[in-house]
């Protein structure tokens, strides 16, 4: 037996050592084109710290961990509605519908909203940016006017004489979103604002503050099948004179909101999110089971909130990819508003545009989509889209457009010394 100790010794010596070597393996990195150190979100105390430095005077000098306060205008995304499986509830704000044993608590979970959501570990923008602020500056300071907790939705009136929403909760914070919202009631969400921050005392002298603004789902909802709104190829009546639902009027509803809130604060940096491909909803959601209870389990998946996202057959194709047409105008609209933003000049003012077709729902799980509607995100889904909007925060449109892909585990890119927004950097840069 003693002729195979040379064997065992070696056989030791590789369970010890392979085993080593597997754990000195890079960890996988999920963003590979992207520059930088990232670490999970549980593990952000593992990115260095950051120099303090004074204010920044410019817009194009701003560093995330610059910025003071946040806000958001918006619709249900950024309201987040549904954004947690729902619960069944004998207070519920809604009826008793007979053939359901009970009514659905509909609730929009804004502290998890991922542009402004501020409950405690939740995977947002404003606790990302919250980690960078206390390392980096003097203590505590922090990051204000973010969301926490869940409500049912905000309700508002508009017409015959009667317009306003109903008192929000203190807990909302800046968070003006209003689920249901199309382009034409930002102006209304941005009025709420000024207000609000005066309460607060914000922002104070000198500080920089970020506005979120995602916008245009319930829009292409609602107008893909209206005649006269498609430039198909050329400028339509309605491009140019802005009829209701044109990229035109869109973009228009943009620049009137953000110019009311723009006297206000002199120090802003807004964020635009482009249209969402809600189209390929549709496709993620076909006969899936995930989507049919709690409400009607043997009933296929409703068009209920987007009609021409659900449609089947070869209608639902067509009206399909004219949402898809829709939305990418709307996109152009906005740029071009953007590029005009650009060439004033303003140092207090800088804005940034985001490709929302860089989220590429079809390609994510089910579990992307609340299970009450499979149309609203779900509070994973929250959590991946404001890990990738942050990883590409400071980078390059071009950046921008690559694919946020879905992970498992949760990566956050560490903030460097000198990054900064991409201010000024739509004109000449890609067309889209």
């Amino acid at each position: 037996m003693g002729r195979y100790q040379p064997i065992r010794l070696l056989l030791l010596a590789l369970s010890v050592l392979i085993p080593l070597n597997v754990w000195s393996l890079p960890p996988h990195l999920p963003y590979p084109n992207l520059p930088g150190k990232f670490v999970r979100f549980s593990e952000l105390d593992k990115c260095p710290d950051l120099p303090r430095r004074e204010t920044p005077k410019s817009a194009k000098d701003v560093r995330p961990d610059d910025i003071r306060v946040v806000m958001a205008l918006g619709d249900s995304i950024s309201a987040g509605l549904l954004a947690r499986p729902s619960r069944t509830s004998s207070s519920s704000v809604l009826p008793q519908i007979p053939f359901l044993p009970k009514s659905v608590d509909i609730q929009e979970y804004r502290g998890v909203s991922y542009p402004i959501g501020s409950d405690p570990g939740a995977v947002t923008i404003p606790n990302i940016l919250s980690h960078f602020i206390t390392s980096s500056s003097e203590p505590g300071t922090k990051v204000q006017g973010g969301s926490t907790g869940h409500h049912p939705p905000v309700a508002c009136l508009q017409g015959l004489g009667v317009r306003g929403c109903m008192p929000r909760p203190d807990e909302d914070g800046l968070n003006a979103a209003i689920s249901g919202s199309v382009s034409a009631s930002l102006l209304r969400q941005a009025e709420d604002l000024p207000p609000r921050l005066s309460e607060l005392g914000l922002p104070k002298e000198g500080e920089w503050a970020y506005l979120n603004l995602g916008i245009g789902a319930n829009d292409i909802c609602a107008f893909c099948l209206s005649p006269n709104i498609s430039l198909s190829g050329d400028f339509s009546f309605a491009w140019e004179f802005g009829s209701p639902g044109s990229p035109k009027q869109f973009a228009n509803d943009i620049r009137t909101a953000i110019n009311a809130l723009r006297p206000h604060l002199p120090h802003l940096i807004v964020n635009i999110v482009g249209l969402l491909r809600v189209s390929s909803l549709y496709r993620l959601t076909l006969k899936s089971p995930y989507c049919q209870p709690p409400l009607l389990p043997h009933i296929p998946h409703l068009p209920l909130e987007c009609g021409c996202a659900m449609i089947p057959g070869p209608a639902g194709d067509w009206t399909r990819r004219k949402m898809d047409e829709l939305g990418e105008e709307y996109d152009e609209a906005v740029l071009e508003l953007v590029r005009e933003w650009e060439q004033e000049g303003d140092d207090g003012f800088g804005v940034i545009w985001w490709p929302g077709s860089a989220i590429d729902l079809e390609s994510y799980p089910i579990k992307a989509l609340s299970p009450l509607d499979c149309f609203h995100p779900s509070e994973a889904a929250h959590q991946r889209v404001a890990a990738g909007f942050w990883n590409r925060l400071t980078l390059s449109l071009e950046k921008k457009y690559l694919p946020i892909k879905w992970e498992e585990d949760i990566w956050v890119r560490c903030l460097e010394e000198h990054d900064r927004f991409p201010i000024g950097m739509v004109s000449g840069s890609l067309q889209t």
